[in-house]
């Protein structure tokens, strides 16, 4: 654990060394560290300033970032010695019911410098002793060294300061405190595997597995993403995306296996989409409205349309709340992980002929293909996407007259507000 620091240039700036800081942190999981496969860490850490229960979640990589990943973090304070309900109801579909209890525990010394310029403090340079251990054993000690930005500007800075630590004899780590924590339970896949890319001349049962698998991780990172942001647009869309996927490879999976689970992937598209679908209606219904001409019309009209959505918003939040929190729920998210793991698939699935040869002519399961496999067949996904167009499946146009019919008759009680929107009907309606 012996290291001495280099000197940096005074080019970089000011260093200064910050009061030393003693750090605990009990790190949750299940048995078999189901979190932590995920890249998930849930603890409850004192001495850093932010005491209290922490919960960090990797998020997939977007077309905004160029990073392979970002983390969300979450923080509760209190002191309370089991983890926060709320940290568990969100992770309840990766939980799978599973007890989590108190893994390891990691003591860090830490000797913190920070690195100011004209721009003020930029990077945080951190000393750690850290102490590991489970239960009663202490397991390792280790020095780690960690470069934190804390202006991003300062980037280039950092890679001078990492460079100049390598010189000096300091070797790169990816692994996480808690992974060295937990032990052998970490290194192991989470429950859905991350496949190698397969060739286009592999089985096909190889290549439905790679995809389903990377659908189905997909869909749980959008689930938790869904939890923290109550965002269900892109929960929606990822279901939806399987299902069109299982529409498309019925040559090859076998129907029976997936009979429940189809159905209980409409139950939650539609349980998630009825929010959309109520804000949609609700834009119909205020262009309507400008139609008429009578300030006052439009005004009982308008109290009457926010009753109207008000309601029915609540009730589909409440329905949504329900849905997430059944038995049902749970279900259907074991067995996305078993289809993942482990699809049903026919004789075919095993025949040397490849997916490409046997698409179905339905020009929406063409397309569905080419989106999943585009990464494997590139050239033909590409003239696909360019020659067919795929008309949406689950349009969700509104007969306005027959939704403004519905907010009249549940406003019946208010006289002038059913007379504002039957003037609607008859000439500001549009079919």
């Amino acid at each position: 654990m012996h290291f001495d620091f280099p000197s940096f240039p005074q080019s970089l700036g000011t260093w200064t060394n910050e009061p030393v800081r003693n750090m605990d942190a009990t790190y949750w999981d299940t048995a078999d560290a189901t979190l932590l496969r995920w890249g998930i860490t849930m603890r409850n850490r004192t001495g850093g300033g932010d005491d209290g229960w922490h919960l960090k979640i990797p998020m997939p990589k977007t077309e905004s970032t160029n990073a392979a990943s970002v983390r969300t973090e979450l923080h509760r304070d209190g002191a309370s010695e089991t983890p926060p309900v709320e940290f568990l109801e969100l992770l309840s579909a990766i939980l799978q019911g599973s007890a989590v209890v108190p893994i390891a525990r990691v003591h860090t010394e830490r000797k913190p410098q920070t690195l100011s310029d004209s721009r003020g403090a930029i990077i945080e340079l951190v000393d750690d002793l850290v102490t590991l251990s489970r239960g009663a054993h202490i397991i390792d000690e280790f020095r780690e060294i960690e470069i934190e930005l804390i202006n991003d500007a300062a980037m280039p800075g950092a890679l001078v300061i990492g460079e100049i630590l390598g010189n000096a004899g300091a070797q790169p780590s990816s692994v996480s405190k808690a992974a060295s924590a937990f032990g052998p339970a970490a290194q192991k896949q989470p429950d859905i595997p991350q496949l190698p890319q397969p060739g286009k001349r592999d089985l096909p049962c190889d290549l439905i597995r790679w995809a389903l698998s990377r659908q189905v991780r997909r869909i749980f990172h959008a689930e938790l993403s869904s939890k923290i942001t109550d965002e269900t647009v892109t929960l929606t869309a990822e279901l939806t995306s399987l299902e069109d996927l299982l529409t498309a490879l019925r040559n090859w999976l076998n129907a029976e296996e997936q009979e429940f689970l189809r159905e209980d992937l409409a139950w939650l598209i539609r349980e998630l989409s009825v929010g959309a679908e109520l804000s949609q209606q609700n834009e119909q219904a205020n262009d309507a409205i400008n139609s008429l001409s009578d300030p006052r019309d439009r005004h009982e009209a308008e109290m009457a349309i926010e009753q109207y959505f008000s309601s029915k918003s609540e009730a589909a939040k409440s329905s949504l709340q329900a849905a997430r929190r059944s038995d049902r729920y749970l279900f259907l998210f074991s067995d996305l992980i078993n289809l993942a793991r482990a699809p049903e698939v026919t004789p075919a699935a095993y025949e040397e002929n490849g997916i490409w040869d046997r698409i179905p002519t339905d020009p929406c399961d063409q397309i569905t293909i080419a989106h999943h496999f585009r990464d494997i067949y590139k050239k033909k996904s590409l003239n696909i996407n360019s020659k067919l167009k795929c008309t949406n499946k689950r349009s969700q146009d509104t007969n306005i007259s027959e939704l403004m019919r519905a907010i009249a008759l549940s406003g019946k009680s208010d006289p002038a507000a059913s007379f504002a929107l039957g003037m609607v009907l008859a000439v500001g309606s549009k079919p």
